[in-house]
């Protein structure tokens, strides 16, 4: 966040914050109120931009009372409506977060499934990953599977909560300075058999941040005043790719480990304004270990659903299934089942049917567990 006396002297407008990409109905905003757009999330708190520059606000007593599950809370990215004039605490209210376009949404960590708000009004999630030099692309198998600890950090998870969400994924192979060519490439076609159906739906970009190459490709996501979020696990990259499309040290980085991997640093999500008047936002998250698509309704009115998701993520998958003598099957043990037998034909990879189901098996133990 800027620290300067004057905040509104380097204000994003409200076009490079992604108001005029908004679809949905303008809101009736009341007299003495104004529009602003979620940047930082705090314990009841929350930093507002707008064109008028930052301000802190929290929710009112109407609407905290009024709130119900946790989609009833602003979240980084939403736009809110709040008022003008500051209260003794020195925070304006927010009296209303209004309709999201999308949401990208996990089931929180812990015993009961909760559902964790991750960015909303994304349109696009770049998933940030790394590229699996030579020693590990050795291990990828013939069947095209990736290092776990580089290329492909549970993709599948991330590609689904975008689809389900109404954001676009894409994915980011950053680091590519510390590859060869030919490890880069090996990574993306690894990635590409792994992705099944999903792969000519899903765009990959290399970058890196150490000497700035692919930056342009990935800032051009966000160009007239689209907000990309970025996801991926800790370490591969995602707050320094922040820090070079902004101009600045926006997010704190930390020096490589001694075995030469990225360290966790980012503890909140933060929502960055980058290139200028004709630029958008990025939204920079903390790594997580992993993103469990949250199963249950989002909100949102074009009414997407987590099925809508699994069958983008695993078109060859779901298109099978269609197939098989049970409605209900579980593509595990019964017969005719015709997703089993393209496995057995080699028509599908049987490590894609294996991500499928275990994706599968993550979300319906949140829908065992008690809801919001």
């Amino acid at each position: 966040m800027s620290d300067s006396t004057d905040p509104s002297a380097a204000a994003p407008a409200l076009a490079q914050l992604g108001w005029q990409r908004r679809a949905l109905p303008l809101p009736q905003v009341p007299s003495g109120q104004t529009v602003s757009r979620v940047a930082v999330e705090h314990r009841g708190a929350y930093e507002l931009f707008d064109s008028n520059g930052e301000v802190t606000g929290a929710l009112d007593a109407a609407a905290r009372r009024a709130a119900r599950t946790p989609f009833d809370y602003p979240t980084v990215g939403d736009w809110v409506v709040r008022t003008l004039d500051v209260r003794h605490d020195r925070r304006v209210a927010i009296t209303s977060v209004l309709d999201r376009s999308s949401l990208l949404c996990r089931r929180a960590a812990g015993p009961r499934a909760r559902p964790q708000l991750v960015a909303a009004n994304a349109d696009v999630l770049a998933v940030v990953t790394t590229a699996a030099p030579a020693s590990d692309a050795a291990l990828a198998g013939a069947a095209g599977s990736v290092a776990p600890d580089a290329a492909g950090h549970r993709i599948e998870w991330y590609l689904t909560a975008a689809f389900s969400g109404g954001a676009r994924p894409v994915i980011v192979v950053n680091k590519i300075d510390t590859v060869s060519g030919a490890e880069y490439q090996a990574t993306v076609d690894a990635l590409r058999r792994r992705l099944g159906s999903a792969a000519a739906e899903v765009p990959i970009l290399a970058t890196s941040a150490l000497d700035g190459r692919g930056l342009d490709g990935l800032g051009a996501l966000a160009g007239d005043g689209a907000t990309v979020a970025l996801g991926g696990p800790s370490g591969v990259g995602k707050s320094s790719l922040v820090n070079r499309l902004a101009g600045a040290d926006v997010m704190p980085v930390a020096p490589l480990s001694p075995d030469g991997r990225g360290r966790h640093t980012t503890v909140r999500r933060q929502l960055v304004p980058v290139g200028g008047p004709d630029g958008g936002t990025f939204v920079d998250t903390p790594g997580l270990q992993d993103l469990i698509p949250w199963s249950g309704d989002l909100g949102l009115p074009a009414g997407a659903s987590v099925l809508d998701g699994l069958e983008r993520t695993f078109g060859d998958v779901t298109a099978l299934a269609q197939h098989c003598r049970f409605a209900d099957c579980s593509h595990t043990v019964e017969p005719d089942c015709a997703v089993i037998a393209a496995v057995q034909s080699g028509e599908l990879a049987a490590e894609r049917l294996s991500t499928y189901l275990q994706l599968v098996a993550d979300m319906e133990a949140g829908d065992s567990l008690s809801g919001p």
